[in-house]
């Protein structure tokens, strides 16, 4: 612990903003928090008022995806150290895109499952899972020289992004299936567009080699 109070932590903030990689990771942290809400928030409306489930077959099909993200983060761990982090964020973000991108062109074609939703879902879910632990590495690891300040960052941009993204799904007035995906997808795309203008994982931000 170092002295120096609230200045102290915002002056270190402050530097570690200055750093353009570790602003696109917090981004894209920020924004995988907010594709999660806008599903959580999302979710029971399109299940249980537009296809008609049952809360407790609703519980199941969240449950499930919830599964994902454990399954995904099991295997992050398992990859971590023989696959590069910013490989394996990439990977996280763009299967969170595909599935969402995917579950949006199949509402708009008219195809609104049960399956075909839920399959989707799970996949956004299940990319979740690699996008929270590969970002938060790397974030800390790029904010190594100040870690209080840089896990507040990452604290801050979450909560911010996640308060901000929960009521989108019923933006409009009444929360669908599509609505849902829309926001999710919108998320994850800007969680792209951060991780390769601003992070940009070819330069190896955050490896355990050069942290």
């Amino acid at each position: 612990r170092l002295p120096g109070g609230s200045r102290r932590a915002a002056a270190a903030m402050g530097r570690l903003l200055r750093r353009r990689a570790l602003v696109g990771h917090l981004l894209v942290a920020g924004c995988g928090i907010g594709a999660l809400f806008a599903y959580i928030s999302g979710s029971p409306f399109v299940f249980q008022d537009g296809y008609g489930l049952s809360p407790a077959v609703y519980s199941l099909v969240f449950a499930t995806n919830a599964v994902g993200t454990v399954l995904a983060g099991a295997l992050f761990a398992r990859l971590a150290g023989r696959v590069r982090l910013n490989t394996l964020l990439t990977i996280g973000v763009l299967v969170m895109a595909l599935a969402t991108g995917t579950l949006v062109l199949l509402l708009l074609a008219g195809v609104s499952t049960v399956p075909t939703t839920w399959i989707c879902l799970f996949g956004a879910t299940f990319g979740f899972g690699i996008v929270l632990p590969a970002s938060t590495t790397i974030i800390l690891a790029i904010g190594g020289d100040a870690p209080g300040a840089a896990s507040g960052l990452i604290g801050g941009a979450q909560f911010l992004i996640g308060a901000a993204a929960a009521p989108l799904p019923g933006a409009a007035g009444t929360t669908t299936a599509l609505s849902t995906a829309v926001a999710v997808l919108g998320f994850a795309l800007v969680a792209a567009v951060a991780l390769f203008v601003l992070a940009r994982p070819g330069e190896g931000n955050g490896e355990p080699e050069t942290a």
